[in-house]
């Protein structure tokens, strides 16, 4: 990750532990009304909240919620932050009962719930946008050559360019041919013999393979040598159907294919 994008996720977590802990403290005022209770001391409750927010944004780290290529506005993100909001009123419970055992109301503990989930995901919202913005002026995005100038990566491309990804096409190696010289606004640098010299001359971060697969495990031997990520869709190595996912027998990584899951499949 380059310095600009570790600044960008380090603002992203600074401000998601902000809007937690402002969740706490609202929650309270919400409950209790804007006054500070005697019989729900503020000092007790936001020491615990404090206690709480780290415990919570190290939970975010194993939720995967700091994923660089999230897709927020996906169930699956709303999903997973309504599990952390979970996870922060459990953590706040366990907390608050071992220090001080007797609580308050329960009722806080769904506002708690319900505000740490709005804030979290509204800002997740909008630090897609500025991730978006930061693309368009090339901060914190990964300069990638393109293997292939074929139907699947123009689509590719054009899908990269159009929702501002980070992973940014800047140059294409045609490695069939096919006479093309720029797709989408990306120039076609040559063929294969080419391939050293576009990463030098467009200071390439990672690698996108869609075509020309007899040359994959070059390509991924020189940019391991060259400390370059390389990424390769599926669909190069002819899986189109099914889900694929990477599992671990033993210890070691294996590509797993398989066919379409029933829903009563999904909760094993």
């Amino acid at each position: 990750m380059n310095r600009d994008l570790i600044k960008l996720k380090i603002l992203q977590i600074a401000v998601d532990a902000l809007l937690i802990f402002a969740a706490f403290a609202l929650s309270y005022f919400l409950r209790v009304g804007f006054i500070f209770s005697s019989d729900f001391p503020f000092n007790r409750y936001i020491t615990i909240a404090a206690l709480t927010v780290p415990v919570t944004i190290v939970f975010m780290f194993f939720a995967r919620a700091y994923k660089l290529a999230q897709q927020v506005h996906t169930l699956r993100h709303i999903q997973r932050i309504a599990f952390v909001a979970l996870e922060n009123v459990a953590a706040f419970m366990v907390l608050y009962y071992f220090a001080y055992r007797q609580f308050f109301s329960r009722m806080i503990l769904v506002y708690i719930f319900l505000l740490t989930f709005l804030f979290v995901y509204l800002w997740h919202r909008v630090f897609r946008w500025i991730l978006q913005k930061s693309s368009e002026r090339e901060i914190g995005v990964y300069r990638t050559l393109i293997i292939g100038a074929n139907r699947p990566a123009e689509e590719l491309i054009k899908q990269l360019i159009r929702t501002k990804s980070h992973i940014k096409p800047v140059a294409i190696i045609d490695a069939s041919g096919t006479g093309k010289t720029i797709i989408a606004g990306v120039p076609v640098v040559g063929k294969m013999d080419m391939f050293e010299r576009a990463i030098a001359q467009h200071q390439i971060d990672h690698i996108l393979q869609t075509d020309h697969l007899e040359q994959t495990l070059n390509i991924i031997n020189y940019a391991l040598s060259n400390n370059l990520k390389y990424i390769m869709p599926p669909e190069l190595l002819g899986i189109f159907q099914g889900h694929q996912t990477l599992e671990e027998i033993e210890g070691k990584p294996f590509l797993k294919v398989y066919r379409e899951k029933g829903w009563w499949e999904k909760i094993w």
